[in-house]
């Protein structure tokens, strides 16, 4: 059962880092048209400088996901090659759960920052857009990456990954 599930999670995180690459050429574009506007015909896309701040945090955020998915962030290799398997997996879980405490703790007063801001009705100010939208990546993204690690730390112990620099998991 783990394989198929993990074979899912890796699927689904391929799938996600297609999407968030195709995001990321569209706003190259949209940015790319917006300065041809600006430059060559004296008028620029109303609203795209906007638009292109607020996906760019969408962008960063939701990359944070990839990260914890990929058990990417910064750890303690040096230590964790040090250690037996035993204290190795200890160190291992306390990160995971570590980082999922925080997460929730992070959602959770998201959660409080989006019901302050849908009661004020704000929006932005060149699109009109909600300010609830830019917003809540936060809470999305930590959300996931709560579950992530929570994932992480329930899963079978894993050796220390040996990086190659490119990172990509070795195969």
């Amino acid at each position: 059962m783990t394989g198929g599930v993990s074979g899912s999670v890796k699927a689904a995180a391929s799938i996600f880092r297609k999407l968030l690459g195709l995001l990321l050429i569209a706003m190259v574009l949209l940015n790319v048209a917006n300065a041809a506007g600006r430059y060559l015909f004296g008028k620029a896309i109303e609203g795209s400088d906007e638009l292109l701040v607020f996906a760019m945090v969408w962008l960063v955020f939701l990359g944070a996901v990839l990260v914890t998915a990929r058990q990417g962030h910064l750890g303690f290799d040096i230590v964790e090659r040090l250690l037996p398997p035993g204290p190795r997996r200890l160190l291992q879980v306390v990160r995971h759960l570590a980082i999922a405490t925080l997460s929730g703790y992070v959602a959770l007063q998201s959660w409080a920052v989006l019901q302050k801001l849908t009661r004020v009705g704000q929006s932005s100010m060149a699109l009109g857009l909600p300010m609830v939208v830019p917003h809540a990546a936060v809470l999305v993204s930590f959300l996931l990456i709560l579950a992530f690690s929570l994932r992480n730390a329930l899963r079978p112990p894993q050796p220390p990954a040996a990086s190659d620099g490119t990172g990509e998991e070795p195969r």
